[in-house]
């Protein structure tokens, strides 16, 4: 028998390759009627706190306003009703390996941005750490598939 995913979670950093993904996950879900879980996680106080219209915002107001960013992408591009949405604070793996234990997730859907080279082994894979660390299965929707 073909094992359901009845609860998924579909981590974003709100680019085009994290939409991609989530539309697998999407699709995922449906299938087994489950639960979307749509993370996204504040990690770098250099990208993540600063306004677009050029203000500082602490991390409550950025927390704040990922999470409007969720409750828009919920509503506009996956027309889900399944769908949960969760913001933290920290290292963006160990809080998705954290929310994925504590949650009990059947299956991880995320992206990969296709970097290589000496700009993956600097930055780091979070990707490559769920896929070797993860205590579920996971789907990577990589840049340029369908």
């Amino acid at each position: 028998m073909l094992r359901q995913f009845k609860t998924i979670l579909c981590p974003t950093d709100f680019s085009h390759e994290s939409y991609h993904a989530l539309e697998y996950g999407v699709s995922f879900a449906k299938l087994s009627d489950g639960t979307l879980l749509l993370a996204h996680i504040l990690h770098d106080p250099t990208s993540e706190v600063f306004h677009p219209d050029g203000y500082t915002l602490n991390f409550e107001q950025a927390a704040k306003h990922a999470q409007s960013l969720l409750e828009q992408l919920r509503d506009t591009r996956l027309a889900y009703p399944k769908c949960e949405l969760y913001v933290e604070v920290g290292d963006p793996f160990e809080q998705l390996m954290a929310l994925a234990k504590r949650r009990n997730v059947d299956l991880i859907v995320c992206a990969t941005h296709g970097r290589s080279g000496i700009e993956d082994l600097m930055l780091g894979s979070v990707a490559e750490k769920i896929i070797h660390h993860s205590p579920c299965p996971v789907f990577v929707a990589r840049q340029g598939t369908f």
